[in-house]
């Protein structure tokens, strides 16, 4: 990818429209590029603008004047903390980069320099970090086809050298590819036309949970399938407390993490729930929105697969870019959302 490079240097040396600050969700000065920046522009000009913004929420990104920087914006990206990897971190590192670049495009940038994000203190394991990283920045760029060149700063031989590495794998699979491609899935003996997806941002992404898209169920109106799963998922055990803090917000990753505290959890239960509540909640979400039902019924008799590592209940427990996801004796996950959505289409497509 033309677009995309690896230098080892200062960031805050670069003389780019926008370097990105791996920041925490108060903007507050930290250490390491966080710090380092923050000394750059000149440490009171720049807290006293992001104290104007005050919170920025993981996955998300806020922009500020670069003040004595060279680059003209400074943009404020939250990472995830590294809790193990079935924290959804990798959907929240390729949010935070792709939110990242949204932002520049906002602001007319046509280049950006980022860190490594979340991969110092955070924990992030670094190999997953590139990997994540530079998948982000190629998928903004072949989906918003806009022209900005990305750079990423690292100091470190080994960093660099691995970054690298992954950059030229990423860039050959990404041209011996001709954008979202139907693939065949080995199923026993038989083979089928398979969509297989992940995050929002992805091809295929509109399928994903974190998917943004309102629809009503019961008089309640919903602005994505993770929201009301998790209202749900509250509801059924009667935490009507917890449901309405869900409903309050349309982060969708907030929207999880307070569905894992739903009070009175029976696990036995949800098991038995989850899926005729999902089935209620996509018809809604499909049968509410001609363009994405378009786009459901496009993928004709498809198997739809969910793709998440750590993901063994909604998805097929497999990495999306993991070549095992082809052969479904190899999955280690239920793929429950994938099939949900393959009754779904049938249901819309009868009713047609």
């Amino acid at each position: 990818m033309k677009n995309i490079s690896i230098v080892k240097a200062d960031i805050t040396s670069l003389d780019t429209d926008a370097i990105v600050n791996a920041a925490n969700n108060h903007l507050s000065a930290g250490g390491g590029v966080c710090g380092a920046i923050f000394s750059a522009a000149g440490y009171a000009e720049l807290k006293q603008a992001c104290d104007r913004i005050g919170f920025c929420n993981t996955g998300s990104a806020v922009i500020t004047p670069g003040f004595d920087l060279k680059s003209k914006y400074v943009i404020h990206a939250v990472g995830p903390i590294w809790r193990g990897g079935d924290q959804d971190e990798e959907k929240l590192l390729y949010s935070t980069y792709y939110q990242s670049l949204k932002v520049a495009k906002d602001n007319s940038c046509r280049s950006i320099a980022f860190p490594l994000v979340s991969a110092g203190i955070y924990g992030y394991p670094q190999k997953a970090a590139w990997e994540t990283a530079i998948s982000a920045c190629m998928d903004f760029q072949r989906d918003e086809k806009y022209d900005i060149d990305v750079v990423f700063s690292v100091l470190r031989d080994e960093t660099y050298e691995m970054g690298s590495d992954i950059l030229k794998k990423l860039s050959v699979s990404q041209e011996s590819e001709c954008g979202p491609t139907q693939y065949k899935l080995k199923v026993g003996d038989q083979s089928f036309d398979a969509y297989f997806f992940h995050n929002a941002n992805e091809p295929f992404g509109f399928l994903s949970n974190w998917y943004l898209s309102d629809f009503t169920v019961d008089g309640i109106k919903f602005t994505s399938m993770e929201q009301y799963i998790m209202y749900s998922k509250c509801l059924c055990f009667g935490d009507s407390i917890t449901a309405k803090d869900i409903l309050s917000t349309d982060d969708t990753a907030m929207q999880k993490s307070l569905g894992r505290k739903a009070q009175g959890y029976i696990d036995s239960v949800w098991s038995g729930r989850r899926q005729l509540i999902a089935l209620k909640g996509l018809y809604a979400k499909f049968s509410q929105n001609d363009g994405l039902k378009k786009l459901l019924l496009d993928t004709g008799d498809a198997y739809l697969v969910e793709c998440a590592v750590n993901d063994r209940i909604w998805a097929c427990g497999i990495d999306l870019r993991d070549e095992s996801r082809l052969n479904a004796e190899k999955w280690s996950g239920q793929n429950i959302l994938g099939f949900a959505l393959m009754e779904v289409r049938d249901t819309l497509r009868a009713h047609e």
